[in-house]
């Protein structure tokens, strides 16, 4: 029994992701610090552009994003404003005023549409693994390793058969949550690196049953909405909305998420 535990505990050391979140990266504070005095100024349009060049050089955080949505809708630009406080939520799904601005953004959207019902340990899954950032899991991970450590040593050198039944106990307990915690980082990490939705940045576009422009017009779509996204080919991107309705754009009128 020690050593099938002992192997359970070397195999975890394999899997273990890091503590850090490896797709958002600081910007740097002097150009951050620059953008935000632009924008504190009332040049919005030009702290936006700031704040962009910063993306541009491979610097994201939620806060930066977070800042662009703000600055966007300064702009009355809609679609790009909800786009950043979408881009600020992928990266922290618990950035409240991100969450809370995009909200009041979605207001002025066009397009309202009535979802389709999902199965709903799917949507309890989603829920779960949205909950906290990759950055949250992961530490949560190691945290439930080294409580799985610790359970590990009390049952392998505690000499009292209570103890060692409490760690053995508390081995399996940590290693399931370690297991789910773990898992929920993986996926909050592909949701990252994987656009899965993009928003609608051109005022109006057509929805086409094919891709190419002499595609039928299924429907309109305007600025703001938000898309899934599926293959793309030549130029033109398929995309389903919400009430299940799909079809093709340009991926010129849309910015993944």
């Amino acid at each position: 029994m020690k050593r099938a535990l002992l192997s359970i505990l070397c195999l975890l050391l394999l899997t273990l992701p890091a503590a850090r979140n490896l797709s958002a990266q600081l910007p740097p504070d002097s150009a951050f610090r620059a953008a935000n005095r632009l924008y504190e100024e009332g040049a919005f349009e030009e702290a936006l552009n700031r704040y962009r060049e910063i993306v541009a050089g491979g610097y994201e955080s939620p806060d930066l994003y977070y800042n662009m949505g703000n600055a966007a809708f300064r702009s009355n630009n809609i679609g790009y404003a909800v786009l950043y406080f979408e881009k600020a939520l992928k990266l922290d799904p618990s950035h409240r005023d991100a969450l809370h601005n995009l909200e009041f953004v979605s207001r002025y959207r066009v397009d309202t549409f009535e979802e389709v019902p999902q199965f709903f340990l799917r949507t309890w899954t989603r829920s779960l693994v949205t909950a906290f950032s990759e950055r949250s899991w992961s530490i949560l991970s190691l945290v439930f390793f080294i409580l799985i450590l610790g359970s590990f040593l009390v049952y392998l050198f505690s000499k009292k058969p209570g103890a060692k039944k409490a760690g053995f106990a508390g081995f399996l307990a940590f290693l399931l949550f370690f297991a789910v915690s773990m898992g929920a980082a993986v996926a909050q990490y592909g949701r990252i690196t994987t656009p899965e939705a993009g928003i609608i940045l051109s005022p109006s576009v057509v929805v086409r049953s094919s891709p190419s422009g002499s595609g039928t017009e299924l429907f309109i779509l305007h600025e703001g909405t938000r898309v899934l996204v599926n293959e793309e080919v030549s130029g033109w991107q398929n995309i389903r909305v919400t009430d299940g309705r799909e079809g093709w754009i340009p991926v010129t009128d849309f910015n993944y998420i």
